[in-house]
């Protein structure tokens, strides 16, 4: 192993993030370059000769500028469901520009029909009943819902677009270099580069070389000034890192401002508050996919993921945006109530002094500028918009949101198999064990050492006779070793390129776990298909159906690249340079992993892939998590917001280490960690190589009990969570959602980031303090709530109780039906055909709903119909299932109780006129029939009196 390997280990395995290994905006050339910008003072307009209806749902016209002479296609096109799409390019670029289309969802956009009108000063987009009105000079467009302007796009003139040239160093070409002429060269440089594009259109009644004289002197033939070229950066240095950026600078810009909105949420990931801060004395928001260990708290780093959304918040209603570009992006953000400061573009449209909004900046460092506007009203609304356009989440297989145990590393065959034993002989339910990179052959993925996993078939056998699973980590570098057959497979395939290459075109190597290595280039079709192919059966030794894929370090992370990452001027297929495809390029290999499942199983199985880097359209894929948090009680706080940011931005499937992966937590945090993670999307307990061990059974009796009873409220809850996954699946609703997703109206809770919902009904409020006795909790209006356990109602407010090492907050909203299997076992699976619990709490006007969505819980057979969508309802002293349109048919276990809430007196029960056993009890207000003789996938109705 080469120093240099060991070097980069060490300084990554360091106490804490070393936030010098990562640029801030002003270390970033195009992010200072745009954070500079004047307001008010970009030079575009809209010519008013160009704008015309392409279609029926579409609107174009060209945007130029007051100096430069080179020109913008826009395209305004409205789809379906109050969206609006904004999308921007140059006309005869030198070079296309990247365009991350792989993130739309698998339904075609759907257009809504809109209607242009045109004045001497604007053009208006009408679609009832919305419009959006095009101001030509200064280019601005404003967007009404209704009567009322909700946004405005570059009301602050922060629009720009630089302008793609050839690089500098072309002039030699022409006998001068770049060092000895200075300015002159540049300008003569834009000369030359003129000889490679065909001549511009001149102006009407404007005669050849027609220019006023200072103009002749200051600007290029193509209409960049000498001085203009000689600020971009064409290369780039950080720290030890050169940057040749041979095609030059190409960032670019536009402000939004949402008006009439309190908060913004969103841009994942960062570890910092659910609601977006202001950036005005600190960097903006940075989205670019980092490998950051032990990440620092309450500050706008990029960590691994990038999902470039932002969702804003009034009490009147809810817009998002999506800024769909896959090149690295800051984002800030300015929080107001002073019209002034929008300027006067805004004032003369503005109906009161004081208008609240929020203005943000995007700037990327390349690719197009594509933006889409979801006008709500609701955030239902807008989540149902979003997913119209980039999908729904998938639908997981049951074990795949049931207990995940994860240790770097279990240490061999012997070890799984104990671990395994002791969750059964402490009575702790489990669906997964994991292994981490030791478990390979000199991490060698898609291998296993010899030596401690000598039958790995036979493992998986034994976990599988049990209704159990492993997932293995498959990482994205591979070892450069010429004596080994997919290194070199990749290496000499002939079809196409399977790695990555430097800017020279040969393969790019770096330094990962595995000492030196290539990295595969997951954004060409052909290496994802050679990607799936290496997860055959015959290919992947020792490999079995119940052996899942966790992709770690697909940033991509290379130990010894420009911020632990891979250089931006390295080569993807077709050409694109990395700094185009950076933050897809995780997408892309979580994707070609979930296709090598499929492919394995000839899409028969549902997959499981988790990934660490994401990017728009993962959640598509498969679940993510929060990456290497710390055992500390303030990391387990800061999990909340950073898995409801995801959610709010389209990410459901999603968890935080329970535990934290760095470092030994205090028996009491490590039993409030479960408490909290068994109420979140995805449950994984895992841990870094150099703590000490954490099972469940290793703090003693009573926290071995505490730990397994969280666990067991887990499970419990699967039939409901498991629904909630199927919404998902639906219309990409969130499962983890911040309080104020079902009550916008209350903007008391646009700040609360500690409580959650679990779904439509259930509310979690955990307790996050150390030694924590007496606990606030806000429950919302204007329902009343139930305590799950037992069952005292609530009317909705901010109370306080008394909390204990037992105490699991969690509540049911009134007017909820929430389905729960009460016989919990090892597994999920071997739940399968256990009875269903129904609990019915009835709202203040006695009456309440609920859905359970039921399939095999393994298969693609829901989309042959083989599923069972059950509608509950309670209403008029009678509980009611029913299939729902949708629903196909699917047997399902027997219902072998229902329990009544917000019941004050007894009342009797029964079925078809024959009567049913009830049990009043008067201190939980609640009435019990056991065995209604029903089961939840029939049509049924239980009369109460």
């Amino acid at each position: 192993m080469s120093w240099w390997f060991l070097l980069s280990f060490l300084l990554l395995l360091s106490d804490a993030v070393n936030r010098n290994n990562f640029k801030t905006c002003d270390q970033s050339g195009f992010c200072k370059r745009l954070r500079s910008m004047e307001q008010n003072k970009s030079g575009y307009y809209a010519d008013p000769d160009t704008v015309v209806q392409l279609n029926s749902s579409s609107v174009s016209f060209t945007v130029k500028h007051e100096v430069e002479k080179y020109e913008h296609s826009v395209v305004l096109r409205v789809l379906k469901d109050n969206t609006v799409r904004l999308s921007a390019q140059e006309k005869d670029p030198v070079r296309p520009r990247y365009s991350p289309v792989d993130s739309f969802g698998d339904a075609p956009l759907q257009d809504q029909s809109c209607t242009l009108s045109k004045s001497a000063q604007t053009a208006t987009v009408s679609f009832s009943p919305n419009k959006l009105v095009l101001t030509y000079n200064p280019l601005r467009v404003d967007v009404y819902a209704g009567e009322e302007l909700v946004a405005s796009v570059n009301a602050r003139g922060l629009f720009h677009v630089e302008t793609q040239l050839l690089k500098p160093s072309l002039m030699s070409r022409v006998g001068q270099k770049l060092s000895d002429l200075g300015s002159q060269a540049l300008s003569l440089g834009s000369k030359f580069i003129k000889s490679f594009k065909s001549e511009p259109s001149k102006v009407e009644g404007q005669e050849e070389g027609d220019k006023p004289e200072e103009e002749k002197n200051e600007e290029d033939d193509m209409g960049i000034s000498a001085e203009e070229l000689a600020k971009m950066d064409w290369e780039e240095s950080f720290n030890s890192h050169h940057d040749s950026n041979p095609r030059g600078p190409r960032a670019i810009s536009l402000d939004v401002t949402f008006v009439g909105f309190d908060k913004l949420y969103g841009l994942p990931e960062h570890a910092d508050t659910l609601a977006l801060k202001g950036t005005g004395n600190t960097d903006p928001y940075r989205l670019y996919n980092l490998d950051v260990f032990e990440y620092e708290l309450d500050n706008p780093m990029a960590l691994y993921g990038a999902i470039p959304y932002v969702h804003a918040l009034s009490a009147k209603r809810s817009v998002g945006m999506m800024w769909l570009n896959a090149a690295e992006t800051w984002v800030d953000i300015n929080y107001s109530n002073e019209k002034s400061i929008v300027g006067r573009v805004l004032s003369s449209i503005l109906s009161s002094d004081e208008v609240s909004r929020v203005d943000t900046h995007f700037m990327s460092e390349s690719g197009l500028l594509d933006l889409f506007l979801f006008l709500g009203p609701s955030p239902k609304d807008v989540t149902k918009q979003y997913s119209n356009v980039f999908g729904p989440s998938y639908l997981p297989p049951m074990f795949a949101i049931s207990y995940h145990q994860c240790r770097w590393n279990y240490n061999d065959q012997k070890d799984v198999l104990g671990v395994d034993a002791n969750f059964d002989k402490y009575d702790i339910p489990m669906d997964v064990i994991w292994l981490d990179i030791e478990h390979t052959n000199g991490k060698r993925y898609f291998s296993w050492d010899g030596r401690k996993f000598p039958d790995s078939k036979a493992m998986l056998s034994a976990l599988a006779d049990k209704g159990r699973n492993m997932v293995t980590i498959i990482d994205p570098h591979i070892k450069v070793d010429k004596n080994w057959d997919l290194y070199t497979a990749g290496r000499d395939h002939v079809s196409c390129g399977i790695y990555v290459k430097n800017k020279d075109g040969g393969n790019f190597e770096g330094h990962c776990w595995p000492g030196t290595s290539s990295w595969v280039d997951y954004t060409s079709p052909c290496a994802r298909q050679w990607w799936a192919e290496q997860f055959a059966y015959d290919k992947y030794q020792g490999s079995s159906p119940t052996l899942f894929t966790w992709n770690d370090m697909n940033e991509p992370s290379v130990f010894n690249g420009p911020e632990v990452s891979m250089p931006k001027d390295n080569l993807h297929a077709e050409n694109w340079e990395h700094r185009d495809v950076h933050n897809i390029y995780g997408y892309y290999m979580h994707r070609a992993t979930r296709d090598g499942q499929l492919y394995r199983s000839q899409n028969t199985a549902r997959p499981f892939v988790l990934s660490r880097a994401f990017f728009v359209g993962s959640h598509r894929i498969g679940p993510i998590w929060t990456g290497d948090n710390h055992a500390s009680w303030e990391h387990l706080r800061m999990s909340i917001p950073m898995l409801l940011s995801l959610n709010i931005a389209g990410y459901p499937f999603v968890g935080a280490d329970v535990g934290g992966f760095f470092g030994n937590p205090p028996t009491e945090l490590l039993v409030r960690w479960y408490q909290v993670g068994v109420l979140q999307p995805f449950l994984r307990a895992h841990a870094h190589i150099d703590t000490r061990r954490r099972e469940p059974w290793l703090f003693g009796d009573e926290n071995t009990a505490l730990i397994r009873d969280a666990l067991i409220l887990r499970y419990q809850l699967l039939p409901y969570i498991y629904t909630q996954f199927y919404k998902a699946s639906v219309d990409n609703s969130p499962i983890m959602r911040p309080l104020w997703y079902d009550h916008p109206e209350d903007t008391s809770l646009y700040t609360n980031q500690v409580e959650f919902q679990l779904g439509d009904s259930l509310l979690s409020s955990p307790v996050l303090e150390s030694n924590e006795k007496s606990h606030v909790v806000v429950l919302p209006g204007p329902q009343v709530w139930y305590d799950y356990h037992s069952y005292t109602k609530y009317s909705p407010g901010t109370m306080h109780i008394s909390v204990k090492m037992s105490s699991i907050p969690l509540y049911i909203k009134g007017g909820s039906i929430v389905v729960t299997k009460m016989r919990v076992r090892r597994s999920s699976q071997l739940m399968e055909s256990d009875p269903y619990t129904l609990i019915v709490a009835l709202s203040t006007q006695g009456d309440a709903k609920g859905e359970a969505y039921i399939d095999d819980g393994k298969t693609f057979e829901y989309k042959n119909n083989k599923f069972s969508h059950q509608l509950l309802n309670f209403s008029n002293n009678k509980l009611s299932c029913r299939r729902a349109a949708d629903s196909g048919q699917y047997d399902s276990p027997a219902v072998e109780r229902i329990v009544i809430l917000g019941l004050n007196s007894p009342v009797s029960a029964s079925l078809n006129g024959s009567p049913l056993v009830s049990t009043f009890d008067k201190t939980k207000s609640s009435v019990t029939i056991k065995k209604p003789n029903v089961v939840l996938s029939g049509e049924w109705d239980i009369d109460f009196s």
